[in-house]
């Protein structure tokens, strides 16, 4: 009886996440379609083949849908983000191989980004706290794999900056997506920012061994 009662469970669960992950998939139809302010609950709900009241269940708000898709796809990133920061040799491969994990993602479907991006501007303060969170997250991925030989030592320092790379990209990101730029154009564009923001590290560094010597 119990065996049959964790199976039921089991398939319960699937089929939920099968639901879900439709409701998704439609939504991303949808936007891509009719823009954002064009993606009705109804629109996906008919895209999804379920009533609008299924898709509330799974997701309160549309906000919350369109957000969703956007923390789906940084699943993939955060894979591709730290392979990169795990195989990187210097601080400017590092910091490179971060950014072109997320250039990866934002082009890839240049149109579905776009709404995304536009979309954040009328996002409520949870929202907001969600997406900044997400941008934390990196920054500090990108601090902790930082090397204390060759950067300054304090953590401090260091998630400062990675924070300000992950703010660099964004905002040459939003010039590449109004001119639809390459990815390869989006990464040469912002890596003489990345050297600058890397100057700036090492010359904290230098001061860093200067006190140690002194």
């Amino acid at each position: 009886m119990g065996y049959c009662v964790a199976k039921d469970d089991d398939e319960g669960a699937g089929r939920r996440e099968q639901t879900r992950k439709r409701i998704l998939d439609a939504a991303r139809k949808i936007v891509k379609k009719h823009g954002m302010n064009g993606a009705t609950i109804r629109k996906i709900a008919d895209e999804a083949g379920v009533s609008p009241g299924l898709v509330m269940q799974y997701f309160q708000t549309k906000a919350e849908l369109i957000q969703e898709i956007f923390l789906e796809t940084n699943k993939i990133l955060m894979e591709k983000f730290q392979f990169n920061m795990a195989s990187a040799k210097s601080f400017l491969e590092m910091a490179m191989g971060a950014l072109e994990a997320m250039s990866a993602r934002d082009l890839h479907d240049p149109d579905l980004t776009r709404q995304v991006m536009a979309f954040t501007w009328s996002w409520g303060r949870e929202e907001e706290r969600k997406f900044s969170q997400t941008l934390l997250d990196m920054s500090d991925i990108l601090a902790n794999s930082m090397s204390s030989i060759y950067l300054p030592s304090d953590i401090e320092h260091r998630r400062v900056a990675s924070f300000a790379l992950v703010n660099i990209y964004v905002g040459y990101l939003r010039i590449a997506l109004q001119e639809n730029w390459s990815r390869a154009k989006l990464l040469s564009s912002v890596e003489p920012a990345v050297r600058f923001v890397i100057a700036g590290l090492e010359g904290i560094s230098a001061q860093d061994g200067d006190k140690d010597t002194s």
